[in-house]
């Protein structure tokens, strides 16, 4: 009996976890602070990333309760949100921190969108809830999530010439074992020696942080971490080149089960997955 009830607090405990962020693999749905819509709890921190992969996301909320923040009244006139909060995050640009009972309203992009939840240590409120929904018009996603041990992705015809005005977004989610990402081809317009890669560009994110944006023949450094991974690559309306090839692996202990061979993950709707990893 009492193994029973450790067992159901454990699993309980597990569900509450995946309650506090997590990427958001559908077209549609509605997302809810933890406990939702009863209070929240303290020293939340919760990141809930809707990669676009070349569509259009449309975020609004629907409810919205936290702690009021310092000098505010009712969350309307100046303040500081600096007890609990939600930021949202276009790409990796911060469009506003909220708090109270200001309802941040509809946010729309063509880029990723992460909204982050962080609650203190002291009074909470009932949290929030939100809908997401993301049009493609018409077109399929570019981009995936990659869940799998290990593969291989490569950009829309590769290694041929990519499409004009593509946007993809490939993410690797966090995980108690660090994930390597290695390049083993990269061949994208050059961005000239004052464009920063504005034109054609990978951008490659160790969690909510990038790591710069890359084109030419550049080829990106390689990244071991435990933040999740988020790469992303934009292409302008003309000049298209061979684009680029790259490989990830999860260092999951040997103890585990391994992958069998007919099971080799598929990197993405324009790659395939791979079991000959280069290093």
């Amino acid at each position: 009996m009492m193994f029973f009830i450790v067992g159901v607090f454990c699993l309980a405990t597990i569900a509450n976890a995946q309650t506090c962020g997590n990427i958001l693999q559908g077209k549609n749905g509605t997302v809810t602070s933890p406990n939702y819509p009863d209070a929240y709890g303290p020293n939340e921190d919760c990141l809930w990333t809707i990669p676009s992969r070349g569509g259009r996301i449309t975020v609004t909320f629907k409810d919205f309760e936290l702690q009021e923040g310092t000098s505010g009244f009712l969350g309307l006139f100046g303040g500081s949100c600096d007890y609990d909060y939600v930021e949202v995050l276009v790409g990796d640009r911060s469009q506003g921190t909220y708090c109270g009972s200001r309802l941040p309203g509809t946010i729309t992009a063509n880029n990723d969108i992460h909204i982050r939840f962080v609650s203190d240590a002291t009074t909470n409120a009932k949290g929030f809830k939100f809908t997401f929904k993301i049009d493609h018009g018409g077109n399929a996603p570019c981009g995936k999530h990659l869940d799998e041990n290990f593969g291989t992705v490569t950009s829309p015809n590769y290694p041929e010439n990519y499409p004009n005005n593509k946007f993809c977004t490939w993410t690797i989610p966090r995980s108690q074992y660090p994930v390597t990402v290695m390049f083993t081809d990269f061949q994208l317009e050059d961005g000239g020696f004052f464009s920063s890669c504005s034109y054609d560009n990978v951008q490659i994110f160790d969690g909510l942080t990038s790591l710069g944006k890359f084109c030419g023949t550049d080829i990106p450094a390689a990244l071991t971490t435990t933040n999740g991974v988020r790469i992303t690559f934009k292409s302008d309306s003309s000049v298209g080149d061979r684009g680029f090839r790259f490989e990830y692996r999860k260092d999951v202990p040997s103890t585990q089960a391994p992958i069998k061979p007919t099971e080799k993950p598929a990197g993405s709707g324009d790659g395939s997955g791979d079991d000959s990893f280069l290093f």
